[in-house]
């Protein structure tokens, strides 16, 4: 990501209705779908400067792998984690097995995709999980995913495909910030109809309070709905998935 997006990324993770909602989000299906009681051992890609490695410390040691050196340092000395320079897919400075593995916003930066999945694939242990989330909706491409640096969005069937062909059993996929698609598209649609900006800088805040008071209790009503159900459209896609043995 640019430097302007890492200044601000952290800063939007404790207040940010979206990153909130996100947080409690996976927080919620690595309880549901954690491989075994007891302590485990995880590994996060890529959420350097993110809370959701810290808060993973819930359930068990946690390691973080980071690209950027500056997140690093910073992610070592103020948040205390272990975290490790590395990327995907072929600089990946740990050793295996992991109970789970995360990948929350990482696919779609990086050009071998498949190959960053199949990366991973024997640092999870046998019956283990990995828990992804990718942008969705292609439809949605705006300059905010060319100052991420986005390589592309997926739809369902497509990341659906991806997982499986690359060793992966799916146990649960969905859309996610549904309730809010509405207001998203309009917003990102409306950016490329002024023409998308291919030297973007990163340019999400915080919203005003109620806004985000707002919006953080139509994340909640969306919370109890995807605790029941798949939802049918998303401005992001999630996967909790399971890797078949290979070979």
């Amino acid at each position: 990501m640019d430097r302007s997006a890492y200044d601000q990324y952290f800063a939007l993770e404790e207040k940010h209705f979206w990153r909130v909602a996100r947080r409690t989000l996976v927080l919620e299906l690595i309880e549901k779908h954690r491989p075994a009681p007891g302590p485990l051992r995880l590994l996060d890609v890529g959420g350097a400067c993110s809370l959701i490695p810290k808060e993973m410390q819930r359930f068990g040691a946690v390691t973080v792998i980071e690209p950027d050196a500056a997140t690093v340092e910073f992610s070592r000395h103020v948040l205390g984690l272990d975290v490790r320079l590395g990327s995907l897919p072929d600089q990946l400075p740990v050793a295996g097995p992991f109970d789970v593995v995360t990948l929350f916003d990482v696919l779609e930066h990086i050009d071998d995709d498949a190959g960053a999945l199949q990366a991973v694939h024997p640092l999870i242990r046998p019956g283990g999980l990995l828990l992804l989330t990718v942008p969705a909706v292609p439809l949605l491409w705006s300059s905010h995913d060319v100052s991420v640096h986005h390589k592309r969005r997926y739809l369902r069937d497509g990341f659906e495909r991806l997982l499986v062909d690359n060793g992966f059993r799916i146990d649960r996929i969905s859309y996610h910030t549904c309730l809010l698609f509405p207001v998203l598209a309009a917003q990102r649609l409306g950016d490329r109809f002024r023409g998308t900006d291919p030297h973007a800088q990163y340019s999400v805040t915080v919203p005003a309070a109620p806004v985000n008071r707002l919006f953080a209790a139509v994340m909640e009503i969306e919370r109890r709905l995807f605790s029941r159900f798949d939802l049918p459209i998303g401005s992001s896609l999630v996967a909790a998935c399971t890797p078949i043995p290979l070979g």
